[in-house]
């Protein structure tokens, strides 16, 4: 009973400090952006930070990171910002995310990381990044394949070059 009325006192107390805030604000200082627009998804479940990255908009990238916006947030399909800024190949997204915490090896559903995407892709100085960051190289997809062998299937030798030696007794022969 004790337990219940400190609880509703603290509800209410929360209640009336938040009341008593005007919606000004309830912008971030720094910005001038709410929280709740920093989180609000389309029809994909993609957040304003994850469309600010596919667009390559590092300023917004910037802004909206800055705001408070979940940088682990993934869309409906398990992609997050990270992933798609190591796609794309966007150094400055890449670093200032990984700075704000995003999770060096989130993986989605099929078990597909950040790392698998810029190997692909031929990113090398992402990779560089990523491992510095502590990527997880030997992870395996869905379908048994690591970043090595993505590297491998588009004959990306330099990538290759930076894995092999990451990979242990994982590595492809």
């Amino acid at each position: 009973m004790i337990r219940l009325m400190s609880a509703t006192l603290l509800l209410i107390s929360l209640l009336y400090i938040g009341c008593s805030h005007s919606a000004e604000s309830n912008k971030n200082a720094a910005t001038g952006v709410p929280p709740a627009a920093t989180e609000k998804r389309d029809d994909q479940g993609n957040t304003p930070l994850l469309q600010a990255v596919n667009n390559g908009d590092t300023p917004e990238v910037k802004k909206l990171v800055e705001s408070g916006a979940d940088v682990n947030a993934a869309s409906n399909s398990g992609v997050t910002p990270l992933m798609n800024a190591a796609g794309m190949g966007n150094k400055e997204a890449v670093e200032l995310l990984l700075q704000k915490g995003a999770n060096v090896n989130y993986r989605t559903a099929g078990n597909y990381t950040a790392l698998m995407n810029a190997a692909l892709v031929g990113h090398v100085e992402i990779v560089k990044v990523l491992l510095a960051a502590g990527a997880d190289p030997t992870v395996k997809d869905a379908g048994g394949r690591t970043a090595l062998n993505y590297a491998e299937e588009k004959d990306r030798k330099d990538i290759v070059d930076l894995l092999k030696p990451k990979m242990g007794a994982q590595a492809s022969h």
